[in-house]
């Protein structure tokens, strides 16, 4: 049975949705149908996206917010120097949420997701750490796991510094592929007591291809299909043993609780879906909620839908820290 015929059992718990919230959300993707689709495995397209975000962001003041000042900070570890942006909302913090951006593995940086964090920092009364680890566009997704690791296990090492005890691990996309990887990683050292949750947005789990994936064509909104399955075989070469096939095929049993969010729309669905019913056959303590009309990257978008997805991460991570 296909991961996606499962999705009605996967929204038990999703919000309910209007017809107005539904008919606006196809409207926009009406509008998104006509737009050219990012081809994920043209690095030439990566490196001229991070040219311009890095132009753009030296030229905007990186000042601080009403929703929680921002500082710049950088992990040493074993010689290598990793950024960490680090939010914090005032006040007292239940606890850290270590973010990893989207960006197919190949682009963005912290900075660029604050629209995502700083929200987070604020209704969950949380201290957010964003990692900027080596973006993989020499194809080396190999160094870009070793600098999430070890951002982390620095982190785990330095809590009562942010004076927090706990954690939640997490990220969009790629990134939510780089969280898990992480969690696999401090399980396996027996260093994820710290760790009270799990959450994903749009994640991609299996990097040798979901069968959504494959199914996927050109036409498939926000992201060309066939280019981000051609990106994960650019990726995996440089990884080796069960991190070539991905987090989906890992043991997931004794983790913490998942949160898992998907667009029904998004050409890697399957991965959240059978990510989700792994987690829930070995530790028994995941969730997963799939939004109709939602592509990749849904979160993002000026829709209630994406306001409600949002909403339902922070909602559940203050009950984690809670």
């Amino acid at each position: 049975m296909r991961a996606a015929a499962r999705a009605d059992n996967a929204i038990e718990g999703a919000p309910p949705f209007t017809t107005h919230e539904l008919s606006r959300a196809r409207k926009l993707n009406a509008f998104l149908a006509l737009l050219p689709r990012y081809h994920v495995d043209r690095r030439w397209n990566a490196k001229l996206v991070q040219t311009m975000i890095g132009a753009v962001q030296s030229l905007v003041p990186d000042a601080p917010k009403r929703r929680g000042e921002a500082i710049n900070r950088v992990a040493v570890v074993n010689g290598r120097r990793i950024g960490l942006r680090v939010i914090h909302p005032g006040g007292f913090c239940r606890g850290l949420y270590v973010h990893f951006h989207g960006g197919a593995w190949v682009m963005g940086n912290a900075r660029l997701d604050d629209g995502i964090t700083r929200p987070i920092a604020q209704h969950c009364q949380t201290l957010v750490t964003a990692v900027d680890f080596h973006n993989a566009v020499d194809d080396r997704l190999d160094i870009t796991l070793r600098d999430c690791k070890a951002s982390v296990e620095w982190l785990v090492e330095h809590l009562g510094e942010f004076q927090v005890k706990r954690i939640v691990l997490g990220g969009e996309s790629s990134g939510a592929h780089l969280a898990a990887e992480v969690l696999l990683h401090l399980h396996e050292h027996g260093k994820t007591e710290a760790v009270a949750g799990f959450v994903s947005m749009c994640g991609g789990f299996d990097l040798t291809g979901s069968e959504s994936l494959r199914r996927s064509t050109s036409e498939s909104l926000v992201i060309n299909g066939p280019s981000a399955l051609r990106n994960l075989q650019r990726l995996t070469p440089s990884l080796s043993g069960r991190e070539a096939e991905g987090p989906l095929f890992a043991d997931l049993s004794g983790l913490p609780p998942a949160l898992l969010i998907a667009g029904a729309l998004d050409p890697i669905v399957d991965d959240s879906l059978l990510m989700w019913q792994r987690w829930q056959q070995q530790s028994g303590n995941a969730e997963c909620v799939v939004f109709p009309d939602a592509p990749h990257g849904f979160n993002r978008l000026p829709t209630k839908l994406a306001a409600k997805a949002n909403g339902l991460l922070q909602e559940w991570m203050s009950r984690i820290l809670a």
